[in-house]
């Protein structure tokens, strides 16, 4: 179990440090989830040979953490490829002394880091050896669900990284105390250690913070709060009185751009911010004069900081009402309407989490989601929306659903040279908006109409796709995997490839491959993947909910594997049509659908889709690994499947989410052929 506990705690460290430091392996997010199956399948495929790499972890760790310092001091060059937008917005260092591809950077993290991971899958296949392969297992899934559950504490309570290094690798040590070789290698942990916390920045008017979500840096000065998450700058929290709105020009512009859009409503007696972040967007609307605000802000953290250090003190005011909660899980649960609905300039930076490809931010542009705003505007109710288009198709994007969802075509201001935000909209104007109004010299410049294609019978006739809840990228032009996914995933296929015929020996890949247990953890990857989406559309983006997912398919993997170890469950053909029938069943309910039922009805059946497919797979996955008689060579060869599901997901681009239940069920066909053809043997 202590190894299991290790590996799953510095899995998902790493998948928080490594794109702090080192932003463009936050365009891979998954990156780091399959370099830990891979070194862990390897690791344990080596031990099953007789070659254990513990020893080798805190050497590993310092030469990853030492690469990681380094490419934090190097300039990156971000490919802007035709039709697709990865945030640019990186300060580069003031050290940077070499210019770097993205793709050379990619590519040494993830061979730096899937090593890491090696010695760590030896030690998991050492503790299996003492036990039977299923209660082997369950030990490692248990295992798994503590380090889950302590490095999940560890963000609640915001500690920085050189608290959680410092915890594991006291815990590694402990391990390695009845191995002095083990034991000497353990002499490394204090330099990772110190490179860590050497990678924190402590200014005098502000400091470092690291949420649940990413790394947080802030100054305060006179006049703005700067604020950047994971190295990118992310928003300003402005003064807004009148001595620094004469001081400062930016502050002044951006105010008016701010407070431009309030001319198209009609009343703003109860506004709701989605986006709150550090309250500018509050301060104009009480600045406006609502009478009462709820502001939506799914990072407690950037909420305390606005708190704090905002200007105009907007979060103190006894007509605000603050939420913590991701803003579509508040649609969701509100059941107020309002006179203005303000959409601030969300842009998360970052992704859903350590298995999507989907970021935090892209299913508040969906045309579900503004359609649920819509639904919440009083008669008369208009939606203002903020946003930091980096390339115009984003802005055309997002004007293309508003029409399509308000029937109206929504107005546009293009604001250059551009600061918080470049793009203005405001949607349901029309109703209380007569000729007249137009002639008012004091009228801010807004478009009434856009380079948006309309048809004979004034339907609209869209130009790019426009996001959905089963297609929710946003920074996407058209569905397609951008050519730097490929060659990553071309590279990553190889290295994995090499690496797992190094490990096995060679000829040990050639004649005996495990087909079976590879395409079960491809397909339980893929399904796993599918699950956090589907949650998380249902019940919030927050690392809350991701964790409690994480933390119940652990949980329901060891039911599964008490019911085979207890004989409950013996017939192999039925699971498999259970579980092709649940997942044909998720793939056919629409999400829709789902969204309109009542929401205790939501949970109980979003909760049974998503839970029975992985209930099913888990419990076919636990009757063929108690057939293997090398637990970790079997074990080895699944993690390695994982890899192939890792880099399967992110087909998510091309043909949307809901496909990845069919892709999963091709995996889990293909399992079954090999199962049919080792029964046929036998």
């Amino acid at each position: 179990m202590g190894f299991s506990f290790l590996l799953l705690f510095f899995e998902v460290a790493l998948i928080r440090f490594i794109p702090a430091h080192v932003q463009v392996v936050s365009y891979f997010i998954n990156l780091v989830l399959i370099s830990a199956f891979l070194g862990m399948g390897v690791g344990m495929i080596l031990q099953a040979r007789g070659r254990t790499t513990v020893i080798g972890f805190a050497p590993l760790l310092l030469v990853l953490i030492a690469a990681v310092q380094f490419f934090s001091n190097v300039w990156v060059q971000v490919p802007q490829a035709q039709g697709e937008y990865l945030w640019t917005t990186v300060v580069k260092p003031a050290k940077a002394v070499q210019t770097w591809g993205m793709e050379p950077v990619v590519f040494a993290v993830f061979i730096l880091s899937t090593m890491v991971f090696v010695p760590l899958g030896s030690g998991i296949a050492r503790e299996f050896d003492r036990f039977r392969p299923l209660i082997a297992y369950s030990i490692n899934i248990l295992g798994s669900l503590l380090g889950l559950a302590v490095f999940s504490l560890f963000s609640w309570l915001s500690m920085p990284p050189v608290v959680w290094f410092s915890f594991g690798s006291l815990y590694f040590a402990a391990l390695c105390v009845d191995s002095r070789r083990a034991l000497v290698s353990t002499l490394c942990l204090p330099v990772v250690l110190f490179l860590v916390y050497n990678l924190g920045h402590h200014e005098k008017n502000g400091g470092e913070i690291w949420s649940p979500y990413y790394k947080i840096n802030y100054s305060v000065n006179e006049d703005h709060l700067d604020l950047s998450v994971n190295g990118s700058f992310h928003q300003h929290a402005l003064n807004f009185s009148d001595k620094s709105v004469a001081r400062s020009p930016y502050n002044r512009r951006a105010m008016q751009d701010f407070m431009a859009p309030y001319h198209f409503a009609r009343s703003v007696d109860r506004v709701l911010v989605l986006g709150a972040g550090t309250g500018n967007d509050v301060a104009i609307a009480l600045r406006q004069g609502a009478k009462h605000v709820d502001a939506v802000e799914i990072d407690r953290e950037i909420l305390r900081l606005g708190k704090q250090h905002h200007y105009q003190k907007p979060y103190a005011d006894p007509r605000v009402t603050l939420y913590n909660d991701d803003a579509r899980a508040f649609l969701k649960k509100s059941r107020e309407k309002y006179d203005v609905i303000v959409l601030g300039t969300l842009d998360s930076q970052t992704l859903l989490s350590s298995m999507s490809s989907v970021r935090l931010d892209n299913y508040v542009y969906t045309r579900e989601s503004f359609e649920s705003i819509r639904d919440h505007l009083k008669p008369g109710g208009v939606l203002i929306l903020y946003h930091l288009s980096g390339k115009f198709f984003i802005a055309e994007k997002i004007y293309t659903t508003l029409m399509e969802v308000f029937r109206e075509q929504p107005l546009m201001r293009h604001i250059q040279p551009a600061h918080l935000f470049n793009f203005t909209f405001v949607a349901g104007w029309s109703d209380q908006i007569d000729d007249s109004f137009w002639d008012d010299p004091a009228l801010p410049a807004f478009q009434k109409s856009f380079n948006v294609p309309i048809g004979p019978d004034g339907e609209l006739i869209a130009k790019y796709h426009i996001p959905t809840d089963n297609w929710p990228y946003l920074y996407l032009q058209e569905p397609k995997v951008p050519g730097h996914y490929f060659s990553v995933g071309v590279f990553i296929l190889v290295f994995s490839l090499a690496l797992v015929w190094w490990g096995a020996g060679g000829t040990h890949v050639k004649r005996r491959p495990d087909w079976a247990l590879l395409l079960l953890g491809a397909g339980f990857l893929l399904l796993e993947t599918k699950s956090v989406t589907e949650m998380s559309l249902l019940f919030g983006s927050t690392w809350l909910v991701n964790v409690l997912v994480f933390s119940s398919i652990l949980v329901m993997v060891l039911f599964a594997n008490l019911m085979v170890i207890r004989n409950w469950l013996q017939n192999r053909n039925l699971q498999f049509g259970l579980l092709m029938a649940t997942l044909l069943a998720s793939y056919l309910t629409p999400v829709e659908t789902l969204l309109a039922l009542p929401l205790s009805l939501q949970w109980l059946v979003g909760s049974l889709l998503v839970a029975l497919p992985i209930f099913f797979s888990s419990i076919l996955f636990a009757m063929v690994f108690q057939t293997r008689h090398a637990a970790a060579l079997a074990l080895g060869y699944n993690v390695l499947g994982a890899v192939l599901g890792g880099l399967m997901e992110y087909n998510a681009m091309l043909l949307g989410t809901k496909p990845l239940y069919l892709l999963s069920m091709i995996m889990y066909l293909g399992a079954f052929y090999f199962l049919r053809k080792e029964t046929a043997r036998a």
